[in-house]
């Protein structure tokens, strides 16, 4: 995965949440510019369907607009968060695969 293309709610109203995803993953993650992206996507295919576009590639590139808001992994932040998850990953070890007998 190159980069994360978010939208809906949370994408377009929470960017602390966006920054903490970016730096989470390490990935850049690009905000869509639909604020309806379920709604788009039917229009998408139902236009390929009336055959206003020969495939759904071109549909989009013509329906859509490019993300112009991202959000970039800090790498400090990244460390952090890094360091938190080997920490989980050992109390997960520790705790989270025990069986029940």
């Amino acid at each position: 995965i190159d980069r994360v293309i978010a939208g809906g709610g949370i994408a377009s109203k929470d960017e602390m949440m966006m920054q903490i995803y970016a730096d989470v993953t390490g990935k850049d993650i690009y905000i869509a510019e639909s604020r309806q992206a379920v709604a788009l996507g039917s229009a998408i295919y139902a236009a390929v369907a009336a055959g206003l576009y020969s495939d759904i590639s071109e549909a989009a590139l013509a329906m859509t607009k490019p993300a112009t808001r991202v959000y970039k992994p800090i790498p400090e932040h990244r460390e952090i968060y890094e360091r938190l998850y080997s920490e989980y990953r050992v109390l997960h070890d520790r705790f989270g695969r025990a069986t029940a007998r």
